[in-house]
């Protein structure tokens, strides 16, 4: 498969997702929202996209205008049945073009903090194999409701809504199975979070370390999530080319 990547800051990369692409054979391209004049493809011209997360709201449209172009190219992707993946702010791009809603959260989940999955989530066949519950990444602000038509994934003790299914295809999620350990700590060095306090749903920088072995289960869960993606593009592919 061909899979297009919108990334939307220098440190919040493909990490996991990358790194398994290309053992399984498959290409990525970039659309990279930081640099100058970027551009987004034509929905031809890939068969998977993954939308990554950043610092940004999906609101910050006027310190961040590339938002508005991005977002309409979400809904002419949408519209084409492509397979498609959003971790974090790309979770919540996904939600908001489908019309479900964004918000800040009642407090900031940062940390590694179990996930409780639905069992009907669990019979689609984006997670055929996943576990009923992980101990994963968070680090994020603001939330998501599950947008019309959609399923929601799961919950933790510090968010109601971790992710959701769209259709077939199309699958959104708060948490950040992408994550390497260099990521994790690139990220709590932009973030100034070496000296942030403990809180009901944060964890220090020490406490953060101390888990960073855990990222993969993580990894196993998005590795597994990927392989569904592509098995499900590939029968649906042979469906097509039998009719």
């Amino acid at each position: 498969m061909n899979w297009h990547c919108i990334q939307h800051q220098p440190n919040e990369g493909p990490g996991h997702v990358a790194e398994w692409l290309e053992d399984n054979g498959h290409s990525l391209a970039f659309t990279k929202l930081f640099e100058p004049n970027p551009t987004f493809p034509a929905p031809a011209d890939f068969d998977g996209l993954l939308i990554l997360g950043g610092r940004m709201s999906v609101g910050d449209e006027a310190a961040f205008p590339w938002l508005r172009e991005e977002k309409e190219f979400l809904q002419q992707v949408l519209r084409t049945g492509k397979i498609t993946l959003g971790l974090g702010l790309g979770a919540q791009l996904l939600a908001e073009t489908l019309g479900g809603e964004v918000r800040p959260n009642p407090e900031p989940e940062i940390g590694f903090w179990t996930v409780r999955f639905s069992s009907r989530s669990l019979e689609h066949p984006l997670l055929r194999g996943w576990p009923e519950k992980a101990a994963v990444l968070h680090w994020h602000r603001d939330t998501l409701t599950v947008p019309p038509a959609a399923m929601r994934v799961g919950m933790s003790a510090g968010c109601a809504t971790q992710g959701f299914v769209w259709g077939d295809g199309v699958i959104g999620l708060q948490f950040h199975p992408e994550m390497t350990r260099e990521m994790a700590e690139q990220l709590m060095l932009s973030e100034s979070h070496e000296t942030a306090a403990e809180q009901e749903f944060v964890q220090t920088a020490a406490q953060i370390r101390e888990r960073l072995k855990s990222v993969w289960k993580g990894r196993k869960l998005l590795e597994q999530l990927l392989a569904n993606m592509v098995w499900l593009h590939e029968d649906e592919a042979g469906f097509l080319a039998q009719g």
